[in-house]
């Protein structure tokens, strides 16, 4: 698999660097390898904790990236008697 870093691309050797920086790895592939494997794995977590009943809207902003955007909404419904309403409602 070749993946292009010329031109507009160029950024991806420069993530690359970061990746094998940050977790020690001595290869691009394996920065690269790293780099899926955590993606596929927090973005199970953070589906996971979007739905734990600890999970805030506050908390979803701090988790949400320029590329993943967590957006967490309580929404409350009362209906104390839907028949006496839908005979209102004829």
């Amino acid at each position: 698999m070749r993946i292009k870093t010329d031109g507009k691309h160029e950024y991806r050797v420069d993530q690359l660097r970061q990746i094998m920086q940050a977790t020690e790895e001595g290869t691009k592939s394996g920065a690269f390898d790293f780099s899926t494997e955590f993606t596929l794995r927090m973005l199970e977590n953070l589906d996971q904790a979007l739905h734990h009943s600890d999970m805030t809207e506050e908390l979803a902003e701090v988790l949400s990236t320029p590329t993943v955007d967590l957006t967490y909404r309580i929404e409350a419904n009362l209906d104390v008697n839907p028949s006496r309403r839908a005979r209102a409602d004829e």
